[in-house]
């Protein structure tokens, strides 16, 4: 298993989508920029501009630094908060639907805030990334391989489709039939080429046992549940170069940490799950 863009001229998409939640974000503090225009009394500010335009660009071209595109992104701000004000007058910040959008997207732009403050604060060093390339790069074996994959929730499912194998069901009809691993199932399991690096420590091991053409006899388990895995050939590896993958160890390491963070917040919370019916 692989460690895993002007709807209408004056209601653009992100009125109701990333802008809505960028300009809810520095109601916390108090807004000293310019005051751009007034709406019913309402203020829209320089900040304001500033995050819808972020928000706006990342669903649409960005727009020419000019007193008429400044015209334009001002009169969507307008509109936004008009069509926001209509909907308070009319109640419907009470109704269900409204409740709910408003309580997550509150729960989203304080967790973002949150994950943002702690990797700000807890920046992975240097020589973590340099430690973790020498680990899992440069002392993994130096071949690559290709293999196929078939993944399932349980071990009796798994053994029903080795079964369905020996039978001389294809491969990759079992694949797209079966497979939870969606972008591999739709291509009949097909993983493409990776190196140990690339797989959990389970699957490599199962993987190494095996001569190209030869299917594992027994599921492997793992944390994204049981795989039946094909391996269909190997070749040589020259290793990536530490500036080649830097980022994504970076990143590996930056999601471990909020890993380690989550586990020792749901270690200390009092969380109680609900009876199954």
């Amino acid at each position: 298993m692989l460690r895993p863009h002007l709807a209408h001229p004056w209601l653009p998409v992100v009125v109701i989508g990333a802008a809505l939640l960028a300009g809810c974000q520095h109601h916390v503090t108090i807004d000293k920029s310019t005051t751009l225009a007034t709406v019913n009394g309402e203020r829209i500010t320089e900040r304001d501009y500033r995050d819808y335009i972020r928000a706006r660009e990342l669903q649409e071209p960005s727009l020419p630094d000019n007193p008429q595109a400044r015209r334009v992104v001002l009169n969507e701000l307008i509109n936004r908060v008009l069509l926001a004000q209509a909907a308070r007058k009319a109640g419907l910040e009470r109704t269900a639907a409204v409740h709910v959008a408003l309580k997550e997207d509150r729960e989203n732009i304080l967790a973002r805030a949150l994950l943002k403050r702690f990797l700000a604060t807890h920046r992975v060093p240097m020589s973590a990334i340099k430690a973790l390339y020498r680990k899992n790069i440069l002392t993994t074996p130096h071949e690559e391989y290709e293999a196929r994959n078939i993944l399932v929730a349980t071990r009796t499912e798994a053994l029903s489709i080795l079964q369905k194998l020996h039978h001389g069901v294809p491969f990759s009809v079992l694949a797209r039939r079966y497979s939870l691993d969606g972008p591999s199932a739709d291509k009949g399991g097909e993983l493409g080429w990776f190196s140990a690096a690339d797989v959990l420590p389970s699957f490599y091991r199962a993987l190494i046992q095996l001569r190209p053409g030869q299917i594992a006899p027994q599921p492997i388990k793992t944390r994204f549940g049981w795989h039946i895995i094909e391996l269909q050939a190997k070749r040589p590896y020259t290793p990536p170069s530490f500036s080649a993958v830097e980022t994504r160890l970076y990143r590996s390491l930056e999601q471990q940490s909020v890993d380690n963070m989550m586990a020792a917040m749901r270690h200390k919370a009092d969380i109680r799950y609900a009876p199954t019916s």
